[in-house]
């Protein structure tokens, strides 16, 4: 059973940088949506396109063209089934002026493709921005809302009376043996590498001394005694 019936929730926030057909004159803008289908084959009813409007916005000091509402609302698609294909259907947003001397006129609209809101089924409330077209199809102004999926889709679920197996047990890991029993043994983890000793530098090999031969110089000779040494000169 659905906890909610299948919806969305929109919040039209506001507009911003609208334009006037006629310069002169100050917006007083509100906002209406409903669905709409692009396939001429799907004619949908007034109770299907669920057609919802704002409140005027009345701007005492600016010129309206940013138009504020924070004006909710709700779109039911239980009418859809489940298996429908919703790539056609729209979401049409159109900001129209409620004059008072020359009575309603369409300022701008924009649509949104149903398809892009029921895609995120998380019930997460999303802000977005739209460009908003004039009638003769050109930029006039920025739409703000945010939407909040409320539709739940069915889980497959396993017949009843079909074999249901239990998930086959991973693998043991590859280093684990075998015993002769058919079981595995008890796997412990190799011990941890041997921590790395830093071994001192050897020391500097000592100074080089280069020993030179003392000068060459006079020197005293000791000669032996001879029949000589007692000649005087």
């Amino acid at each position: 059973m659905e906890s909610e019936p299948r919806s969305i929730k929109v919040k039209l926030i506001s507009c911003k940088d609208v334009r006037s057909f006629n310069f002169f004159q100050k917006l007083t803008l509100y906002a209406t949506v409903f669905v709409e289908s692009e396939d001429p084959k799907r004619d949908l009813t007034e109770e299907q396109k669920q057609r919802q409007r704002t409140l005027t916005h009345r701007d005492g000091d600016g010129d309206g063209s940013n138009p504020e509402w924070n004006h909710h609302a709700r779109f039911h698609l239980a009418w859809l089934p489940r298996d429908s294909a919703v790539d056609d259907l729209f979401l049409r947003f159109e900001f129209r002026h409620d004059g008072l001397i020359l009575g309603d006129k369409l300022i701008g609209e924009c649509r949104v493709a149903l398809a892009d809101l029921i895609r995120d089924a998380d019930a997460a409330e999303r802000f977005v921005s739209y460009e908003v077209r004039s009638a003769e199809g050109k930029p006039n102004g920025i739409f703000n809302f945010s939407y909040k999926n409320t539709c739940s889709y069915p889980t497959v679920a396993v017949p009843v009376g079909s074999a249901v197996y239990p998930a086959a047990a991973p693998p043991p890991p590859p280093d684990v043996m075998s015993s002769p029993g058919g079981g595995y043994d008890c796997y412990y983890p190799p011990p941890p590498p041997p921590p790395h000793v830093a071994y001192p530098y050897p020391p500097p090999p000592p100074p080089v001394v280069h020993a030179y031969p003392p000068p060459f110089g006079p020197q005293a000779h000791h000669w032996p005694p001879g029949p000589c040494c007692d000649r005087r000169w």
